[in-house]
């Protein structure tokens, strides 16, 4: 299924007054500026932490540009450097 059009259809239920805010989970640069030409974005849930920061390149210049949040998960790499696993 197309983004635009995934988009379009909750951009309807905004509308309507039964949706608040998109948000996006997971998606790479064009998916983002694909979605946010149909509707605005508001926030976007990514994985970002020390040990996992490939999204620093591209999406979150993406994200600054275009207004939109980041809502990070796994900031303690999932669990990696919190202490919770030991050897």
């Amino acid at each position: 299924m197309p983004i635009e059009d995934t988009i379009g259809a909750i951009a309807e239920l905004v509308e309507k007054g039964y949706v608040r805010h998109i948000g996006l989970s997971e998606v790479g640069p064009e998916t983002i500026r694909r979605a946010a030409a149909v509707h605005p974005i508001a926030d976007l849930q990514i994985e970002y932490s020390l040990a996992s920061r490939g999204i620093e390149a591209a999406i979150l210049p993406t994200c600054r540009e275009l207004g939109i949040g980041i809502t990070a998960y796994g900031v303690l790499a999932r669990g990696l450097i919190s202490g919770h696993w030991s050897r």
